[in-house]
């Protein structure tokens, strides 16, 4: 399963589109009534969605190391986010981004050395586990930042667009269906949007 939810997650959480693991991060900025929610701002919701995500994640995140997160990894992991939401909204405008952005992901992909482990699954088959010298929070966040550099110079597939519909702030990919928003909500939103635009303009 992709999704690894606690059973009691902390009060608005970002929504998980199933999007590639870079978008999904880069959307825990969300809005709520009008409103724009950091769906990372507490060392509880970074546990929620590392939790919900960790089945998407080579490195292993156990229960013992999601409750050691603390403000300074919420903090690091929000600095990231900002600076691959400011790099991917570049890209699909296509406009020179801010050194300190590019930086600041190539700061975290640095950030210890990993290489795969191989084990044995108890069914017998055979996996690999991504492995590294800094505490597993912190390669989680270093292999967010590789897969953000991965999307950003076009290497994983995915076609990063923002959603047009009013009000939203998500990025989705558009090589997945050929959507042209993030959800079909917004699809409905974005459609019935431009009929009311049609109608008052003609009115």
């Amino acid at each position: 399963m992709p999704f690894d939810a606690p059973v009691s997650p902390p009060a608005d959480v970002p929504p998980l589109h199933g999007e590639p693991l870079p978008l999904e991060f880069v959307n825990t900025v969300f809005p709520v009534r009008g409103a724009l929610r950091d769906g990372l701002r507490t060392p509880e919701h970074l546990v929620w969605w590392l939790r919900s995500c960790r089945g998407r994640l080579a490195t292993p995140l156990s229960d013992s190391a999601l409750d050691e997160v603390d403000n300074a990894d919420a903090q690091c992991f929000v600095m990231l986010r900002d600076a691959g939401r400011r790099l991917v909204d570049a890209l699909v405008h296509q406009r020179d981004p801010d050194p300190w952005d590019v930086a600041q992901v190539n700061r975290v992909a640095g950030i210890g050395r990993s290489w795969p482990l191989l084990r044995w699954d108890t069914g017998g088959r055979p996996v690999a586990l991504e492995v590294s010298t800094a505490p597993p929070v912190v390669a989680a966040q270093a292999e967010i930042a590789h897969a953000l550099i991965d999307l950003l110079a076009g290497r994983s597939g995915t076609e990063p667009r923002r959603c047009p519909a009013p009000g939203c702030v998500f990025f989705f990919d558009h090589a997945r269906s050929r959507r042209e928003w993030c959800s079909a909500g917004c699809g409905n939103r974005a459609r019935a949007a431009r009929h009311y635009a049609r109608h008052h303009h003609s009115a």
